[in-house]
């Protein structure tokens, strides 16, 4: 067998069963990407570094979302690694007002900057931060997101 050969189970037709994406719970994935939207960082920034639509970022945000596949779990913890304690870029009007716009909306519904998120438990279900929006302005301006970049490292239980 070749490297990246999968051996492939078969049904009893001899066709191949369909392809199942695996899930996990969202709740982590959740909490980092609003505590990256009390950062400053908009639902369109997040989307774009991790290649989804807004539509699904704006879901998960709003905890719409009860799974996620373990893909997208593994790219949100890599941005949320890279951007923690990074704010977007604020050179121009409309990135000024996106950052303002996303800190108020974080502000409004009581979303956590990342340092009041407990990394130990924040991938159980039914977690929820000790603490509620406040200020962050971080250590400096977050880079632009290439996760084929990042390092991948073991992601313990999720």
């Amino acid at each position: 067998m070749n490297a990246g050969d999968r051996p492939t189970t078969r049904t009893l037709s001899g066709v191949p069963p369909p392809r199942t994406t695996v899930q996990v719970h969202s709740g982590g994935t959740m909490w980092r990407l609003r505590s990256l939207v009390a950062m400053g960082h908009d639902a369109r920034r997040i989307a774009s570094a991790l290649g989804t639509g807004q539509k699904t970022v704006e879901e998960v945000l709003r905890g719409e979302t009860k799974t996620i596949s373990v893909q997208l779990r593994d790219l949100a913890c890599d941005l949320w690694d890279a951007w923690w304690d990074k704010h977007p870029p604020e050179r121009t009007s409309g990135e000024r007002r996106a950052a303002a716009v996303a800190r108020c909306r974080a502000e409004r519904n009581g979303w956590c900057p990342p340092l009041a998120l407990d990394e130990d438990e924040l991938d159980e279900p039914g977690y929820r931060p000790y603490a509620r929006y406040r200020v962050a302005t971080g250590t400096g301006v977050a880079a632009e997101f290439r996760p084929h970049a990042v390092r991948r490292g073991g992601r313990g239980s999720a």
